[in-house]
């Protein structure tokens, strides 16, 4: 069934896509403050790629101490948002298509094996709340799309991909699935997410708990990686 809504409002229409939040310490809170405020600043498109900034420019950019400045640009760099070029300073990364391929084949990796274990270990019943709690999105989408209805999918659509790879039950895993998820939302920030992915991002998830209630892991992993081809085909885009 096609959307009612005015297909010109659906192709402008987008919610900004932000960083996961970064837990801090009392010991750790500059360090920690620092890096969620650089990051928000490349979310934000304050710094563009390829762009050459100084530590001190950094700083004051983010309104932090030089100490704690240096140590997320540093964390940061290791993610491969950013690269410090001795003599020189700092560089803001193009998020080309090697840097696209490059996030989603560790994406394709991580997330192939995790939805088996989903399947196996979430209760059907569970599974079957989710599906329905996607439904009641889509079926939201197809009379009318807003911004209040896009940041729900947007929340429902990483909850979904959290529960997934949590299934794994694997800390080291989940950590690089943490940090490669914020590069993910980096590529999607540049665009916003967009009405006219709505739809079809919530039919996909469906179609991969359809699969996993009614065939098995197995199923499941091939709807995954038809969604996860098409997340790809869609950040290109950007």
């Amino acid at each position: 069934m096609r959307s009612r809504a005015d297909p010109t409002m659906r192709y402008s229409l987008s919610v900004p896509v932000v960083p996961r939040e970064s837990g801090s310490t009392a010991s750790g809170m500059l360090r920690e403050n620092a890096y969620a405020r650089l990051k928000q600043r490349l979310f934000a498109s304050a710094l563009k790629p390829g762009q050459l900034v100084s530590q001190k420019e950094l700083a004051r950019l983010i309104r932090c101490p030089l100490g704690p400045t240096r140590e997320a640009i540093l964390r940061l760099a290791t993610e491969g948002l950013l690269r410090v070029v001795p003599q020189r300073g700092i560089v803001i990364n193009d998020l080309g298509l090697d840097f696209i391929r490059n996030v989603f084949d560790l994406r394709v990796m991580i997330e192939r094996e995790a939805v088996r274990a989903f399947v196996e270990k979430t209760p059907r019943a569970e599974l079957a709340q989710l599906k329905r709690d996607h439904q009641r999105v889509l079926g939201r989408a197809r009379t009318q799309i807003n911004t209040t209805l896009l940041t729900e999918a947007l929340h429902l659509d990483w909850h979904f991909h959290d529960l997934i790879v949590a299934a794994l039950d694997n800390d080291l895993i989940e950590e690089i699935y943490r940090i490669n998820s914020d590069r993910i939302r980096l590529i999607q920030a540049k665009r916003g997410y967009v009405a006219d992915r709505l739809p079809s991002a919530m039919q996909e998830h469906i179609t991969i708990l359809d699969a996993g209630l009614s065939k098995g892991p197995a199923a499941a992993t091939s709807a995954m990686d038809r969604h996860l081809s098409e997340s790809r085909r869609w950040a290109v885009r950007v």
